[in-house]
Protein backbone atom coordinates (compact mmCIF):
# COMPACT_ATOMS: atom_id res chain seq x y z
CA UNK A 1 0.00 0.00 0.00
CA UNK A 2 1.20 2.96 -0.94
CA UNK A 3 -0.97 5.28 -0.96
CA UNK A 4 -4.52 5.89 1.62
CA UNK A 5 -7.05 8.26 0.13
CA UNK A 6 -4.55 11.83 0.19
CA UNK A 7 -1.77 9.87 2.24
CA UNK A 8 1.62 9.11 0.57
CA UNK A 9 2.25 5.82 3.07
CA UNK A 10 6.24 5.68 3.49
CA UNK A 11 7.22 2.84 5.72
CA UNK A 12 5.42 0.43 8.21
CA UNK A 13 6.27 1.76 12.00
CA UNK A 14 5.06 -1.13 13.85
CA UNK A 15 2.08 -2.88 14.59
CA UNK A 16 -0.37 -3.83 17.64
CA UNK A 17 -3.00 -6.42 18.61
CA UNK A 18 -5.85 -5.10 16.59
CA UNK A 19 -3.83 -2.36 13.87
CA UNK A 20 -0.79 -1.28 11.96
CA UNK A 21 0.70 2.17 12.10
CA UNK A 22 2.00 3.60 9.30
CA UNK A 23 4.75 6.78 8.33
CA UNK A 24 2.95 8.52 5.72
CA UNK A 25 2.90 12.13 4.33
CA UNK A 26 0.17 14.96 4.27
CA UNK A 27 1.04 16.70 0.86
CA UNK A 28 -2.12 19.61 1.89
CA UNK A 29 -0.01 20.41 4.87
CA UNK A 30 3.05 19.32 3.72
CA UNK A 31 4.02 17.44 7.15
CA UNK A 32 4.80 13.98 8.41
CA UNK A 33 1.56 11.83 10.07
CA UNK A 34 1.34 8.86 11.63
CA UNK A 35 -1.45 6.96 10.28
CA UNK A 36 -3.24 3.64 12.20
CA UNK A 37 -5.33 1.56 10.11
CA UNK A 38 -7.48 -1.87 11.87
CA UNK A 39 -5.73 -5.04 10.82
CA UNK A 40 -8.04 -6.76 8.24
CA UNK A 41 -9.78 -9.38 10.58
CA UNK A 42 -10.99 -5.97 12.37
CA UNK A 43 -11.32 -3.77 9.47
CA UNK A 44 -14.06 -6.36 8.11
CA UNK A 45 -16.18 -6.42 10.93
CA UNK A 46 -18.26 -2.86 10.50
CA UNK A 47 -19.32 -2.55 13.96
CA UNK A 48 -15.57 -2.30 14.98
CA UNK A 49 -14.62 0.10 12.43
CA UNK A 50 -17.54 2.31 13.39
CA UNK A 51 -16.69 2.54 16.86
CA UNK A 52 -12.68 2.56 15.76
CA UNK A 53 -14.10 5.79 14.15
CA UNK A 54 -16.42 7.10 16.80
CA UNK A 55 -13.41 6.89 19.59
CA UNK A 56 -11.07 8.05 17.22
CA UNK A 57 -12.95 11.53 16.77
CA UNK A 58 -13.75 11.69 20.48
CA UNK A 59 -10.66 11.33 21.53
CA UNK A 60 -9.68 13.81 18.70
CA UNK A 61 -10.62 16.54 20.59
CA UNK A 62 -8.57 16.52 23.29
CA UNK A 63 -5.34 18.85 22.72
CA UNK A 64 -2.71 18.31 25.22
CA UNK A 65 1.24 18.65 25.33
CA UNK A 66 1.38 15.01 26.55
CA UNK A 67 -1.04 13.24 24.29
CA UNK A 68 -0.36 12.55 20.84
CA UNK A 69 -2.44 15.18 18.65
CA UNK A 70 -5.36 13.86 16.05
CA UNK A 71 -5.27 15.23 13.02
CA UNK A 72 -7.88 13.33 10.71
CA UNK A 73 -10.30 10.68 10.98
CA UNK A 74 -11.48 8.85 7.71
CA UNK A 75 -12.59 5.88 6.11
CA UNK A 76 -11.13 5.34 2.61
CA UNK A 77 -11.15 2.68 0.28
CA UNK A 78 -13.05 0.34 3.09
CA UNK A 79 -10.30 1.03 5.39
CA UNK A 80 -10.94 3.06 8.31
CA UNK A 81 -7.87 5.43 9.85
CA UNK A 82 -6.62 7.60 12.26
CA UNK A 83 -4.04 10.52 11.46
CA UNK A 84 -1.70 11.33 14.53
CA UNK A 85 0.91 13.47 15.63
CA UNK A 86 4.25 11.66 14.72
CA UNK A 87 5.97 12.12 17.56
CA UNK A 88 10.09 10.99 17.11
CA UNK A 89 10.85 8.76 19.69
CA UNK A 90 10.51 4.91 21.66
CA UNK A 91 7.65 3.74 23.13
CA UNK A 92 7.97 2.88 26.49
CA UNK A 93 8.06 -0.71 26.66
CA UNK A 94 11.29 -0.65 24.41
CA UNK A 95 12.64 1.63 26.63
CA UNK A 96 12.52 -0.47 29.16
CA UNK A 97 13.29 -3.42 27.48
CA UNK A 98 16.59 -1.86 26.24
CA UNK A 99 17.47 -0.07 29.44
CA UNK A 100 15.55 -1.59 32.59
CA UNK A 101 14.38 -0.10 35.41
CA UNK A 102 14.11 3.55 35.56
CA UNK A 103 15.92 6.12 37.83
CA UNK A 104 12.89 7.05 40.06
CA UNK A 105 13.79 10.92 39.55
CA UNK A 106 12.63 10.05 35.64
CA UNK A 107 9.79 8.14 36.84
CA UNK A 108 8.54 11.08 38.85
CA UNK A 109 9.10 13.26 35.55
CA UNK A 110 7.17 10.84 33.32
CA UNK A 111 4.48 10.18 35.55
CA UNK A 112 3.56 13.98 36.17
CA UNK A 113 3.24 14.43 32.72
CA UNK A 114 0.88 11.45 31.96
CA UNK A 115 -1.30 11.95 35.33
CA UNK A 116 -1.54 15.49 33.88
CA UNK A 117 -2.81 13.60 30.14
CA UNK A 118 -5.02 11.82 31.93
CA UNK A 119 -6.64 14.40 34.26
CA UNK A 120 -7.16 16.32 31.43
CA UNK A 121 -9.08 13.78 29.01
CA UNK A 122 -10.78 12.27 32.13
CA UNK A 123 -12.05 16.16 32.49
CA UNK A 124 -12.99 15.77 29.01
CA UNK A 125 -15.18 13.09 29.62
CA UNK A 126 -12.85 10.23 27.50
CA UNK A 127 -11.46 7.38 29.52
CA UNK A 128 -8.05 5.37 27.94
CA UNK A 129 -8.99 2.29 29.25
CA UNK A 130 -5.58 0.95 27.52
CA UNK A 131 -2.65 1.93 29.39
CA UNK A 132 0.34 0.53 28.57
CA UNK A 133 3.79 0.85 27.80
CA UNK A 134 3.35 0.53 24.39
CA UNK A 135 0.96 3.14 23.97
CA UNK A 136 3.04 5.17 25.60
CA UNK A 137 5.68 6.98 23.34
CA UNK A 138 8.46 8.88 25.20
CA UNK A 139 10.77 11.73 23.23
CA UNK A 140 13.91 11.16 21.32
CA UNK A 141 15.78 13.30 24.42
CA UNK A 142 13.71 11.11 26.82
CA UNK A 143 12.38 13.94 28.53
CA UNK A 144 8.50 13.85 26.80
CA UNK A 145 6.02 11.73 27.20
CA UNK A 146 3.00 11.26 24.74
CA UNK A 147 -0.14 8.76 25.18
CA UNK A 148 -1.41 7.38 22.41
CA UNK A 149 -4.36 5.43 21.48
CA UNK A 150 -7.29 7.55 23.32
CA UNK A 151 -10.22 5.86 22.81
CA UNK A 152 -9.08 3.19 20.52
CA UNK A 153 -8.82 0.59 23.19
CA UNK A 154 -12.59 0.72 24.02
CA UNK A 155 -12.52 -1.80 20.89
CA UNK A 156 -10.93 -4.55 22.72
CA UNK A 157 -14.53 -5.30 24.83
CA UNK A 158 -15.88 -7.68 22.17
CA UNK A 159 -13.73 -10.12 24.02
CA UNK A 160 -13.19 -8.73 27.52
CA UNK A 161 -9.74 -10.49 28.49
CA UNK A 162 -8.47 -9.98 24.57
CA UNK A 163 -8.57 -12.55 21.96
CA UNK A 164 -6.57 -15.89 21.30
CA UNK A 165 -5.51 -17.22 18.15
CA UNK A 166 -3.97 -20.95 17.29
CA UNK A 167 -3.15 -20.45 21.69
CA UNK A 168 -1.27 -17.31 21.46
CA UNK A 169 -2.25 -14.27 23.19
CA UNK A 170 -3.03 -11.06 20.90
CA UNK A 171 -2.92 -7.98 23.22
CA UNK A 172 -1.56 -8.90 27.01
CA UNK A 173 -4.73 -8.31 29.56
CA UNK A 174 -1.51 -7.13 31.98
CA UNK A 175 -2.14 -3.84 32.81
CA UNK A 176 -5.67 -3.97 33.17
CA UNK A 177 -7.70 -2.78 36.53
CA UNK A 178 -9.62 -5.70 38.46
CA UNK A 179 -13.01 -4.12 37.74
CA UNK A 180 -12.15 -4.60 34.09
CA UNK A 181 -11.08 -8.09 34.85
CA UNK A 182 -13.86 -9.17 36.94
CA UNK A 183 -15.94 -7.86 34.08
CA UNK A 184 -17.23 -4.89 36.28
CA UNK A 185 -18.30 -1.33 34.75
CA UNK A 186 -15.19 1.03 34.69
CA UNK A 187 -14.54 4.53 34.81
CA UNK A 188 -11.33 6.84 35.02
CA UNK A 189 -10.14 5.02 37.70
CA UNK A 190 -9.33 2.35 35.74
CA UNK A 191 -6.84 4.22 34.10
CA UNK A 192 -5.01 5.10 37.14
CA UNK A 193 -4.42 1.54 38.07
CA UNK A 194 -2.81 0.51 34.50
CA UNK A 195 -0.94 3.95 35.20
CA UNK A 196 0.11 2.11 38.75
CA UNK A 197 1.30 -0.86 36.93
CA UNK A 198 2.99 1.09 34.35
CA UNK A 199 4.99 3.29 37.49
CA UNK A 200 5.96 -0.04 39.04
CA UNK A 201 7.46 -1.58 35.78
CA UNK A 202 9.14 1.77 35.29
CA UNK A 203 10.46 2.20 39.00
CA UNK A 204 11.03 -1.93 39.41
CA UNK A 205 12.37 -3.43 35.77
CA UNK A 206 9.46 -5.75 36.48
CA UNK A 207 5.88 -6.83 35.51
CA UNK A 208 3.83 -6.47 38.51
CA UNK A 209 1.76 -9.46 37.47
CA UNK A 210 3.82 -11.80 36.29
CA UNK A 211 1.71 -14.56 34.69
CA UNK A 212 1.24 -15.63 31.47
CA UNK A 213 -2.18 -17.61 31.25
CA UNK A 214 -5.02 -15.36 30.89
CA UNK A 215 -6.85 -17.06 34.09
CA UNK A 216 -3.96 -16.87 35.62
CA UNK A 217 -3.30 -13.44 35.19
CA UNK A 218 -6.95 -12.23 36.10
CA UNK A 219 -6.39 -13.79 39.53
CA UNK A 220 -3.12 -11.96 40.39
CA UNK A 221 -4.86 -8.42 39.47
CA UNK A 222 -8.09 -8.86 40.84
CA UNK A 223 -6.67 -10.32 44.22
CA UNK A 224 -3.10 -10.44 44.78
CA UNK A 225 -0.43 -8.07 46.01
CA UNK A 226 2.78 -7.18 43.94
CA UNK A 227 5.82 -7.83 45.08
CA UNK A 228 6.66 -4.63 47.38
CA UNK A 229 8.73 -2.55 45.52
CA UNK A 230 11.26 -2.13 48.28
CA UNK A 231 12.35 -5.98 47.86
CA UNK A 232 12.88 -5.25 44.25
CA UNK A 233 14.94 -2.04 44.18
CA UNK A 234 16.71 0.39 47.09
CA UNK A 235 16.61 3.72 45.62
CA UNK A 236 12.68 4.33 45.52
CA UNK A 237 11.18 7.10 47.88
CA UNK A 238 8.92 6.06 50.35
CA UNK A 239 6.45 8.75 48.71
CA UNK A 240 6.69 7.21 45.55
CA UNK A 241 6.24 3.78 46.92
CA UNK A 242 3.36 5.11 48.77
CA UNK A 243 1.77 6.67 45.69
CA UNK A 244 2.21 3.67 43.51
CA UNK A 245 0.60 1.33 45.78
CA UNK A 246 -2.28 3.51 46.08
CA UNK A 247 -2.74 3.30 42.79
CA UNK A 248 -2.53 -0.25 43.01
CA UNK A 249 -5.01 -0.65 45.52
CA UNK A 250 -7.95 -3.35 44.31
CA UNK A 251 -10.95 -0.91 44.83
CA UNK A 252 -11.57 1.58 42.75
CA UNK A 253 -12.17 4.09 45.96
CA UNK A 254 -8.77 3.24 47.50
CA UNK A 255 -6.97 4.68 44.69
CA UNK A 256 -6.66 8.94 44.03
CA UNK A 257 -10.00 10.21 43.14
CA UNK A 258 -9.08 12.15 40.13
CA UNK A 259 -5.67 12.72 38.00
CA UNK A 260 -5.56 16.07 39.60
CA UNK A 261 -4.79 14.73 42.88
CA UNK A 262 -2.04 12.22 41.36
CA UNK A 263 -0.35 14.89 39.59
CA UNK A 264 -0.52 16.96 42.62
CA UNK A 265 1.30 13.86 44.54
CA UNK A 266 3.87 13.56 42.37
CA UNK A 267 4.32 17.22 42.06
CA UNK A 268 5.17 17.32 46.02
CA UNK A 269 7.27 14.51 45.72
CA UNK A 270 9.46 15.96 42.31
CA UNK A 271 9.51 19.08 45.41
CA UNK A 272 10.21 16.75 48.13
CA UNK A 273 13.17 15.15 46.20
CA UNK A 274 14.76 19.00 44.43
CA UNK A 275 15.19 20.20 48.12
CA UNK A 276 16.32 17.31 49.85
CA UNK A 277 18.96 15.88 47.17
CA UNK A 278 20.53 13.44 49.62
CA UNK A 279 19.67 10.31 51.26
CA UNK A 280 21.00 10.48 54.81
CA UNK A 281 18.28 11.95 57.23
CA UNK A 282 20.99 14.56 58.78
CA UNK A 283 21.22 16.12 62.05
CA UNK A 284 18.57 15.68 64.49
CA UNK A 285 16.54 18.64 65.07
CA UNK A 286 17.86 19.46 68.92
CA UNK A 287 21.09 20.17 67.20
CA UNK A 288 19.97 21.11 63.70
CA UNK A 289 18.18 24.51 65.38
CA UNK A 290 21.14 25.41 67.57
CA UNK A 291 23.67 25.10 65.07
CA UNK A 292 21.33 27.17 62.62
CA UNK A 293 20.92 30.01 65.28
CA UNK A 294 24.56 29.89 65.92
CA UNK A 295 25.66 30.64 62.14
CA UNK A 296 22.96 33.28 61.89
CA UNK A 297 23.89 34.79 65.03
CA UNK A 298 27.65 34.09 64.48
CA UNK A 299 27.14 36.33 60.73
CA UNK A 300 25.46 38.91 62.69
CA UNK A 301 28.27 38.94 65.18
CA UNK A 302 31.13 39.32 63.05
CA UNK A 303 29.12 42.13 61.06
CA UNK A 304 28.68 44.21 64.47
CA UNK A 305 31.51 43.57 65.79
CA UNK A 306 33.77 44.46 62.77
CA UNK A 307 32.13 47.45 62.65
CA UNK A 308 32.26 48.51 66.27
CA UNK A 309 35.55 47.59 66.34
CA UNK A 310 36.57 49.82 63.59
CA UNK A 311 34.52 52.93 64.96
CA UNK A 312 36.33 52.11 67.82
CA UNK A 313 39.83 51.91 67.28
CA UNK A 314 39.44 55.02 64.82
CA UNK A 315 38.02 56.96 68.49
CA UNK A 316 40.93 55.79 70.13
CA UNK A 317 43.52 56.66 67.24
CA UNK A 318 41.48 59.89 67.21
CA UNK A 319 42.17 60.66 71.03
CA UNK A 320 45.87 59.48 70.19
CA UNK A 321 46.14 62.10 68.11
CA UNK A 322 44.62 65.22 69.77
CA UNK A 323 47.03 64.17 72.66
CA UNK A 324 50.17 63.96 70.32
CA UNK A 325 49.00 66.96 68.53
CA UNK A 326 49.06 69.04 72.29
CA UNK A 327 52.44 67.42 72.88
CA UNK A 328 53.87 68.48 69.35
CA UNK A 329 52.22 72.08 69.83
CA UNK A 330 53.88 72.65 73.14
CA UNK A 331 57.31 71.50 71.68
CA UNK A 332 57.09 74.00 68.41
CA UNK A 333 55.77 76.61 70.72
CA UNK A 334 58.99 76.56 73.18
CA UNK A 335 61.32 76.09 70.04
CA UNK A 336 59.24 79.11 68.36
CA UNK A 337 61.02 81.33 71.46
CA UNK A 338 64.26 79.85 71.40
CA UNK A 339 64.65 80.17 67.23
CA UNK A 340 63.34 83.57 67.10
CA UNK A 341 65.82 84.69 69.63
CA UNK A 342 68.69 82.80 67.18
CA UNK A 343 67.08 84.32 64.17
CA UNK A 344 68.85 87.46 64.12
CA UNK A 345 72.39 86.08 65.53
CA UNK A 346 75.44 84.96 63.52
CA UNK A 347 76.08 80.84 63.25
CA UNK A 348 78.21 81.54 66.01
CA UNK A 349 76.75 83.56 68.02
CA UNK A 350 73.19 81.49 68.33
CA UNK A 351 72.50 79.14 71.46
CA UNK A 352 70.45 76.32 71.44
CA UNK A 353 71.61 75.09 74.02
CA UNK A 354 68.40 76.03 76.13
CA UNK A 355 65.92 73.94 73.33
CA UNK A 356 68.44 71.13 73.75
CA UNK A 357 67.94 70.85 77.31
CA UNK A 358 64.05 70.93 76.64
CA UNK A 359 64.20 67.97 73.96
CA UNK A 360 66.63 65.98 76.62
CA UNK A 361 63.50 66.44 79.63
CA UNK A 362 60.73 65.89 76.82
CA UNK A 363 62.49 62.80 75.45
CA UNK A 364 62.46 61.39 79.18
CA UNK A 365 58.34 61.28 78.62
CA UNK A 366 57.28 57.42 78.28
CA UNK A 367 55.04 59.33 75.43
CA UNK A 368 57.63 60.54 73.24
CA UNK A 369 59.74 58.00 71.45
CA UNK A 370 61.47 59.82 69.10
CA UNK A 371 61.66 64.22 68.66
CA UNK A 372 63.70 66.16 66.22
CA UNK A 373 63.94 69.95 66.34
CA UNK A 374 65.58 71.49 62.86
CA UNK A 375 66.35 75.30 61.27
CA UNK A 376 65.17 76.62 58.33
CA UNK A 377 67.91 75.19 56.66
CA UNK A 378 67.62 71.85 58.10
CA UNK A 379 70.25 71.46 60.71
CA UNK A 380 69.42 69.90 63.50
CA UNK A 381 69.41 72.22 66.41
CA UNK A 382 68.01 69.88 69.23
CA UNK A 383 66.81 66.13 69.41
CA UNK A 384 65.70 63.24 72.00
CA UNK A 385 69.01 61.74 70.86
CA UNK A 386 71.82 64.20 71.41
CA UNK A 387 73.77 62.71 69.26
CA UNK A 388 71.93 63.63 66.10
CA UNK A 389 72.15 67.35 66.88
CA UNK A 390 73.78 69.11 63.96
CA UNK A 391 72.62 66.84 61.07
CA UNK A 392 71.07 67.26 58.23
CA UNK A 393 67.41 66.87 59.00
CA UNK A 394 65.93 64.20 56.43
CA UNK A 395 61.85 63.91 56.70
CA UNK A 396 60.55 60.38 56.43
CA UNK A 397 58.81 59.52 53.36
CA UNK A 398 55.99 56.57 52.77
CA UNK A 399 54.34 56.15 55.71
CA UNK A 400 50.39 56.51 55.68
CA UNK A 401 48.67 59.61 56.27
CA UNK A 402 46.47 59.87 59.25
CA UNK A 403 43.20 62.43 59.15
CA UNK A 404 42.75 64.82 62.26
CA UNK A 405 46.22 66.16 62.19
CA UNK A 406 44.83 69.93 62.32
CA UNK A 407 47.72 71.68 61.21
CA UNK A 408 50.27 69.13 61.68
CA UNK A 409 50.93 66.43 59.23
CA UNK A 410 50.26 62.83 60.99
CA UNK A 411 51.14 60.19 59.83
CA UNK A 412 51.69 56.42 61.10
CA UNK A 413 55.37 55.39 62.26
CA UNK A 414 57.18 52.56 61.35
CA UNK A 415 58.54 49.88 64.08
CA UNK A 416 62.01 50.49 63.68
CA UNK A 417 63.09 48.97 66.34
CA UNK A 418 61.73 51.07 68.78
CA UNK A 419 57.99 50.17 68.75
CA UNK A 420 54.98 51.19 66.26
CA UNK A 421 54.48 55.39 66.75
CA UNK A 422 52.16 58.03 65.14
CA UNK A 423 54.59 61.04 64.03
CA UNK A 424 53.51 64.50 64.45
CA UNK A 425 55.44 66.96 61.42
CA UNK A 426 54.44 70.32 63.13
CA UNK A 427 55.74 73.68 61.16
CA UNK A 428 57.71 76.46 64.43
CA UNK A 429 56.08 79.38 63.32
CA UNK A 430 56.42 82.94 65.22
CA UNK A 431 54.98 86.35 64.48
CA UNK A 432 53.74 84.75 61.49
CA UNK A 433 57.39 83.82 60.14
CA UNK A 434 58.67 80.12 59.29
CA UNK A 435 61.33 78.93 61.98
CA UNK A 436 62.28 75.27 61.32
CA UNK A 437 60.45 72.18 61.92
CA UNK A 438 59.78 70.09 64.93
CA UNK A 439 59.50 66.16 64.26
CA UNK A 440 57.71 64.77 67.11
CA UNK A 441 56.67 60.53 67.39
CA UNK A 442 54.71 59.53 70.22
CA UNK A 443 54.37 55.73 71.11
CA UNK A 444 51.28 53.79 69.91
CA UNK A 445 51.60 51.66 73.21
CA UNK A 446 48.85 52.56 75.20
CA UNK A 447 46.63 53.17 72.35
CA UNK A 448 47.13 49.64 71.05
CA UNK A 449 46.74 48.12 75.07
CA UNK A 450 43.06 50.09 74.78
CA UNK A 451 41.95 48.35 71.49
CA UNK A 452 43.32 44.92 72.04
CA UNK A 453 41.65 45.76 75.12
CA UNK A 454 37.93 46.64 73.15
CA UNK A 455 39.17 43.61 71.08
CA UNK A 456 38.95 41.36 73.71
CA UNK A 457 35.92 42.65 75.43
CA UNK A 458 33.74 42.43 72.05
CA UNK A 459 34.68 38.68 70.77
CA UNK A 460 34.06 37.89 75.14
CA UNK A 461 30.87 39.48 75.06
CA UNK A 462 30.24 37.68 71.33
CA UNK A 463 31.52 34.22 72.95
CA UNK A 464 28.77 34.84 75.81
CA UNK A 465 26.01 35.67 73.15
CA UNK A 466 27.01 32.47 70.99
CA UNK A 467 26.87 30.02 74.17
CA UNK A 468 23.73 31.63 75.26
CA UNK A 469 21.68 31.37 71.78
CA UNK A 470 23.61 27.85 70.96
CA UNK A 471 21.66 26.48 75.12
CA UNK A 472 18.33 28.21 73.88
CA UNK A 473 18.63 26.48 70.76
CA UNK A 474 18.95 23.30 71.82
CA UNK A 475 16.47 24.03 74.59
CA UNK A 476 13.65 25.17 71.81
CA UNK A 477 15.13 22.21 69.62
CA UNK A 478 14.50 19.54 72.19
CA UNK A 479 10.99 21.39 73.48
CA UNK A 480 10.14 21.05 69.56
CA UNK A 481 11.53 17.34 69.52
CA UNK A 482 9.74 15.44 71.86
CA UNK A 483 6.13 16.40 71.27
CA UNK A 484 7.40 15.45 67.61
CA UNK A 485 8.84 12.08 68.64
CA UNK A 486 6.19 11.22 70.33
CA UNK A 487 3.37 12.08 67.26
CA UNK A 488 6.01 9.82 65.19
CA UNK A 489 5.70 7.10 67.06
CA UNK A 490 2.06 7.17 67.46
CA UNK A 491 2.29 7.05 63.51
CA UNK A 492 4.49 3.87 63.40
CA UNK A 493 2.23 2.43 65.95
CA UNK A 494 -0.91 3.13 64.37
CA UNK A 495 -0.29 0.56 61.04
CA UNK A 496 -0.07 -2.42 64.07
CA UNK A 497 -2.66 -1.73 65.91
CA UNK A 498 -5.40 -0.52 62.58
CA UNK A 499 -5.53 3.29 64.55
CA UNK A 500 -6.97 1.85 68.00
CA UNK A 501 -4.86 4.53 70.01
CA UNK A 502 -4.73 8.19 70.61
CA UNK A 503 -2.83 10.75 72.01
CA UNK A 504 -3.19 12.35 75.57
CA UNK A 505 -2.20 15.68 75.97
CA UNK A 506 -3.17 19.06 77.99
CA UNK A 507 -1.07 21.44 75.35
CA UNK A 508 -2.95 23.97 74.09
CA UNK A 509 -0.11 24.99 71.54
CA UNK A 510 0.65 23.89 68.06
CA UNK A 511 1.16 20.09 68.60
CA UNK A 512 -1.21 20.45 70.26
CA UNK A 513 -3.84 20.83 67.84
CA UNK A 514 -1.21 17.98 65.88
CA UNK A 515 -2.12 15.67 68.54
CA UNK A 516 -5.74 16.48 67.92
CA UNK A 517 -5.99 16.11 64.73
CA UNK A 518 -3.85 12.62 64.61
CA UNK A 519 -6.93 11.47 67.14
CA UNK A 520 -9.80 12.77 65.00
CA UNK A 521 -8.16 11.16 61.72
CA UNK A 522 -7.66 7.47 64.19
CA UNK A 523 -11.30 7.96 64.98
CA UNK A 524 -12.33 8.29 61.78
CA UNK A 525 -10.37 5.84 60.50
CA UNK A 526 -10.11 2.72 62.95
CA UNK A 527 -13.81 2.18 62.15
CA UNK A 528 -13.26 1.55 58.68
CA UNK A 529 -10.69 -0.79 59.29
CA UNK A 530 -12.49 -2.47 61.47
CA UNK A 531 -15.40 -2.89 59.30
CA UNK A 532 -13.23 -4.45 56.10
CA UNK A 533 -14.75 -7.64 54.46
CA UNK A 534 -12.56 -10.54 55.76
CA UNK A 535 -13.98 -13.00 53.00
CA UNK A 536 -13.52 -10.23 50.04
CA UNK A 537 -10.81 -11.98 48.30
CA UNK A 538 -13.30 -15.39 48.15
CA UNK A 539 -15.93 -13.21 46.57
CA UNK A 540 -13.14 -11.49 44.36
CA UNK A 541 -12.79 -15.24 43.24
CA UNK A 542 -16.19 -16.15 42.67
CA UNK A 543 -16.51 -13.05 40.13
CA UNK A 544 -13.38 -13.62 37.96
CA UNK A 545 -14.96 -13.76 34.22
CA UNK A 546 -14.61 -17.25 32.56
CA UNK A 547 -12.17 -17.16 29.43
CA UNK A 548 -12.72 -18.18 26.21
CA UNK A 549 -9.96 -19.76 24.18
CA UNK A 550 -10.00 -20.25 20.43
CA UNK A 551 -10.06 -23.76 19.41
Amino acid sequence: MTMLGRYHIDECLGEGAMAEVYRAHDPEIDRPVAIKVLKPDYARDKEIGARFLREARAAGALSHANIATIFDVGETQGIAYIAMELVNGQPLDRVLQQQGRMPYERVLAIGRQLASALAYAHRAGVVHRDIKPSNILLSADGQTAKLLDFGVARIGDVDQLGRTQVGQLIGTPRYMSPEQALGLPVDHRADLFSLGVVLYEMVTGKVAFPGTALATLAIQIAQEKVEPIDRCTADCPPGLRFIIDKLLSKKPEQRFAVGEALERALAREIVAHDDKPGAKRGLALRFKLPLTLAIVTAAALFACTTTTLAREQRTLEQMAITSGGSIASFVTNNAAVVAAENAGLGANEQDWSSLQAFATTAARDPAVRDLIVADTSGVIRAAGDPRLVGRRYRPTIGEAVMPGGGSSTVSAAADAGKGAGIRFVHPILYAGARFGTVDLVTRRTALDAAIDGARASLMLLSLVVMLAVLLVGYLSGAMVARPLARLRKALDEAAGSAFALRISHRRGDEFGAAFDAFNRAAAAIEPRLAGDDVGEQAVLATRITPVKRAA
